[in-house]
Order: C-alpha cells, then structure tokens, then sequence
C-alpha cells in the first residue's frame, strides 16, 4: 500500500466536504427553475374562463326589499 493508496479517501472525503454545499445549492436551483416552468406550462394549457353572467349581483350588493 502506497501513501497516495491512502490518502485517497481523504482527498475524496475533502472534495466532498468543499463541493457538497454548491452541488446541494445547484439541485436546489435547478429543482426551483423546473417548478416554475412546469407551472408556466399549466397556467399555458389552461383553458380560459367562462364570461361573467351580467344578470348576477353577489350576496353583498343585493339590495335590501322591505315588504
């Protein structure tokens, strides 16, 4: 067994240790980007709203009948 045989779980360990927080930093960007554009691809698809009836008026603005 050479020393570079056994220095070679450290130097690995030690590249883990300095690269693990931007990979995990990276994943977490790409994750967010692909939310967002799987979301603009629903709202594309969506089909689009029924018209509003003009004859409504909500509960709210109703006015009061007195008999």
């Amino acid at each position: 067994m050479t020393l570079n045989d056994a220095l070679a779980p450290l130097v690995l360990l030690t590249a883990v240790r300095v690269f693990a927080p931007d990979m995990r930093h990276m994943t977490r960007r790409l994750l967010r980007a692909g939310v967002r554009v799987g979301a603009a691809a629903l709202v594309e698809d969506r089909p689009p709203a029924p018209p509003w009836r003009t004859d409504h008026v909500p509960a709210a603005q109703d006015e009061e009948v007195s008999a």
